[in-house]
């Protein structure tokens, strides 16, 4: 029981949020990681997602501290945040 804890904790972090990410969230994730901002049109063109899916994964990664919001609107961009 303490170990399926412990493992539980450890998917749930942060730091290892990408190991429960589906196939589709990993994409939009990797594309960010290798750009230095990028837009969701363009995420979605890049990486064959749907656009829905891009803003889902997109408020995802937002909530997880893993990127951050430049912009309102239309010209929103979104980049991988330095740590």
């Amino acid at each position: 029981m303490y170990q399926q804890s412990t493992m539980a904790l450890e998917l749930l972090s942060k730091e290892h949020a990408e190991k429960i990410f589906s196939s589709k969230q990993i994409a939009v994730w990797e594309y960010l990681k290798s750009v230095e901002e990028a837009a969701p049109g363009e995420i979605s063109k890049r990486t064959k997602v749907a656009r829905p899916t891009v803003a889902q994964v997109l408020d995802k990664l937002l909530r997880l501290k893993k990127i951050e919001r430049i912009g309102l609107g239309r010209s929103t961009r979104y980049r991988k945040l330095l740590l």
